[in-house]
């Protein structure tokens, strides 16, 4: 959709209609409007024209109704020539040819430029006998200034005098054309002249005269039309110019967003417009109106535009509606919770809305159920799909294959949403995933892949609707929300590896498709994981399934580096360093600091005088398993402790050389009781470790100086793995009581370090204030 082209002309539209007030159905985001929840059900099957009412929570509309009104108006301009003009040619003079251009047409003269001669319209219109409609082309130019506000974000200043003139004119032209067609279009230029002159009785009167009671099927009859229905909107007849626009509404899809406007504007009820209408099937165009206007979940525009139009194309939009709210409120927190292996997902509900959703559920299928028995509806089988895909929601899925199995579409897309749709209740039915069933997964794959052309970026992706979109975002869905889970669930981590990897290389991004590839193997397998996934890439002979999946195994990852890090991160260095030497230099990360004291938390890790010679992951291991053998001989220098502690601590999640063990260190992280359970996160954000060799440090030292630097450094250790306490006074109680500051204060007060210090931690300023005060 273009969204600039369409919220000007919607504000404009309602500034000169109704004031300056928009109703909007929901409000806008950062996230991808078509893309922010898991979903498989796509919108646009058998929604030509309704385009706009699709469903998304974070836009107006969720895009341009087909045809698009430009489109419209060429298509009928092309009608009126019989066909014999290109409407390339068509559109081009109509809506770039400069009012100039078009006035030495209207007159008739040879005196423009070759390409403009060239055009095919412009020679239809250079024909005497088509003169009029050259005229009249002249003069909706001149109307447009007149009536289009150059500026969409304020009120209108009107010319009327402009206005008047342009009237007269416009009123001489239509008594002096006989061409029917064209005296239509004047009457239409008439009307909206009226309309922004604020002339609403008139103009509401010209339409009656000018079109009289027999309805058109042109554009320009269906706008004249709406410029009525707002001219008695402007009269306050609400409920009259509410039912005009939904007549407007169902015959010109071109024009159902601004329709919509203004029967929302209206603030009238279906039940009010309902007497006016001559017909069920009129009816039904109204309430399929106010269904489409509601933005939570509902039952009520289903069942009232089947009572009173079972066969109405509106059914299909309405329908995926509360499919899509369902998908996002019920499925898509479900999956994304599963997906991130059990943490709570952003999106969850509460346990009480999960149930209150899944009763939503249910009262969908069995109002989808019960008109399918029916039978009057149009695409039966998409219904019968879409009661199959509600059945896999709910985890019935003996039942959604019940109800798959009764469908024989042979329309195209209502067979691919069958395939998917069949896909999920199969991988949901089978217990273990295992090699037959891979082999029928690589078939859907590759049917997937016929539907999802190749893509090298992430350009394209971010508020796309065409059907290789959905795809790619089913697909997408498919692998990170449904099959990386079950594959972790199985234990099976090396596939779920391929599994994130192929949904990498999609690059369809990753609104909502949790963890990637890369960062699953850095920052959640272990050294036994990693060196399965490395042996499996390694193997000569794969089943067809893996090897397809192999082909989209991140290239950047080096398998060595990553099979490195896992064990640096156990402070197994002897084992990291044989793997970093199987790894290129260009692989490795390097670092200035790593082994120098850090007295302060954070920092980068960049050279500095007495620290400028880098020292990549390979060097670092080599250096601490030397530090690792010297503490085998006693005595063992104190530096020897105070170098393995500092570095240990560099490699934290407070140090400056974090990226070492890490790829990503978000702000908001910090130690909490459960990363104990972990050997990695226990020392990342607890510092155990670390604390520990600078104890041995000060324990080998007898320099008074140095004991004060190791003691604080150990005291900083301690305070990384202070116990959480929602009580943020006795949290910072615990951090100011911290174990080492009594043997700081009263040990080493008298040290240079201990000022240094003392100078720079609040902390220790707060427990010596403390304990004076005592």
């Amino acid at each position: 959709m273009n969204y600039k082209k369409s919220l000007v002309f919607l504000i404009s539209f309602c500034i000169v209609f109704f004031g300056n007030i928009i109703y909007t159905l929901s409000c806008g985001g950062d996230e991808d409007p078509y893309d922010y929840y898991v979903s498989f059900f796509n919108p646009t099957i058998k929604g030509d024209g309704y385009e706009p009412f699709y469903y998304t929570s974070l836009t107006t509309f969720y895009g341009d109704p087909t045809p698009s009104e430009e489109t419209a108006n060429v298509a009928d301009w092309q009608g009126y020539t019989g066909g014999k003009v290109t409407a390339k040619d068509i559109r081009e003079c109509i809506y770039t040819y400069s009012t100039e251009q078009l006035s030495i047409i209207a007159n008739g003269s040879n005196l423009l430029p070759d390409s403009v001669k060239q055009n095919t319209f412009t020679q239809f219109l250079l024909k005497e006998k088509n003169r009029e409609a050259a005229r009249y082309l002249l003069f909706a130019k001149t109307c447009e200034p007149a009536v289009i506000n150059a500026d969409p974000w304020s009120v209108p200043e009107r010319n009327n005098v402009l206005l008047g003139n342009l009237y007269k004119e416009g009123a001489e032209l239509y008594n002096k054309t006989r061409d029917k067609d064209i005296r239509d279009r004047y009457a239409f230029q008439l009307i909206r002249l009226q309309h922004y002159s604020k002339e609403y009785a008139a103009a509401a009167a010209s339409f009656d005269k000018l079109f009289g009671g027999k309805e058109a099927s042109t554009l320009v009859y269906y706008k004249a039309l709406a410029l009525k229905a707002g001219a008695l909107l402007r009269m306050k007849d609400s409920v009259q110019g509410a039912y005009l626009f939904s007549r407007v509404f169902e015959k010109a899809p071109s024009l159902r967003i601004p329709s919509f406007t203004g029967l929302m504007w209206a603030n009238t009820t279906a039940r009010d417009v309902y007497p006016l209408c001559k017909d069920n099937h009129e009816k039904g165009t109204v309430a399929a109106v106010y269904g489409l206007a509601n933005a939570d979940f509902s039952l009520t525009g289903l069942r009232e535009v089947y009572a009173f139009d079972p066969a109405s194309p509106a059914m299909t939009i309405l329908l995926g509606r509360e499919l899509n709210k369902l998908e996002q409120g019920y499925l898509s927190p479900y999956l994304e919770q599963i997906a991130s292996n059990g943490m709570v997902s952003m999106r969850d509900y509460a346990v009480e809305e999960r149930g209150k959703m899944l009763v939503q559920l249910k009262a969908l299928q069995q109002v989808v159920d019960s008109l399918v028995d029916k039978g009057k509806l149009r695409d039966m089988d998409l219904w019968r799909i879409s009661s199959a895909y509600l059945s896999y929601m709910g985890k019935d899925y003996a039942g959604a294959k019940a109800r798959l199995d009764v469908v024989k579409a042979k329309d195209a897309d209502i067979r691919d949403q069958w395939e998917i749709i069949n896909l999920l209740v199969n991988i949901n039915q089978q217990k273990t995933i295992d090699s037959t069933f891979e082999s029928k997964l690589l078939a859907s794959f590759k049917w997937l892949d016929t539907k999802t052309p190749e893509s090298t970026s992430t350009d394209s992706w971010w508020g796309n609707t065409d059907k290789p979109a959905f795809f790619r975002k089913t697909y997408r869905n498919l692998l990170f929300a449904v099959l990386a889970p079950r594959y972790h669930q199985q234990g099976d981590l090396v596939k779920e590896a391929l599994i994130r990897g192929r949904c990498d290389s999609l690059h369809n991004g990753y609104g909502v498709s949790g963890e990637t590839a890369i960062a699953q193997i850095t920052d959640d397998m272990n050294t036994a994981a990693l060196i399965r996934l490395n042996d499996f890439l390694r193997q000569p002979v794969k089943t067809p399934y893996e090897s397809y999946l192999v082909r989209f195994f991140p290239k950047e990852i080096n398998m060595s580096e990553r099979i490195g890090i896992s064990y640096m991160r156990v402070h197994d260095f002897g084992h990291a360093r044989d793997w970093f030497k199987k790894t290129p230099a260009s692989a490795m990360a390097a670092s200035f600091q790593v082994f120098r004291e850090q007295l302060q938390d954070f920092g980068e890790d960049t050279a500095i005088r007495t620290y400028n010679k880098p020292i990549n992951q390979l060097q670092f291991c080599e250096r601490m398993v030397q530090l690792e053998e010297k503490m085998k001989t006693t005595p063992v220098p104190p530096s020897v402790y105070y170098d393995y502690a500092s570095a240990l601590f560099s490699i934290s999640y407070y140090g400056k050389t974090w990226f070492f063990v890490k790829d990503y260190r978000p702000s908001t992280d910090w130690y909490t009781s459960a990363d104990d359970k972990d050997p990695f996160t226990k020392q990342y954000f607890g510092c155990y470790t670390a604390e520990s060799y600078y104890l041995k440090a000060a324990q080998a030292s007898t320099d008074r100086e140095f004991r004060a630097r190791c003691a604080f450094m150990a005291a900083r250790c301690s305070q990384k793995h202070t116990a959480e306490n929602n009580d943020s006074d006795k949290y910072l109680s615990a951090l100011i009581r911290n174990r080492y500051f009594p043997l700081l204060a009263t040990n080493f007060a008298d040290t240079k370090f201990y000022q240094q210090a003392y100078g720079q931690c609040s902390y220790l300023r707060d427990y010596v204030k403390v304990t004076k005060k005592k």
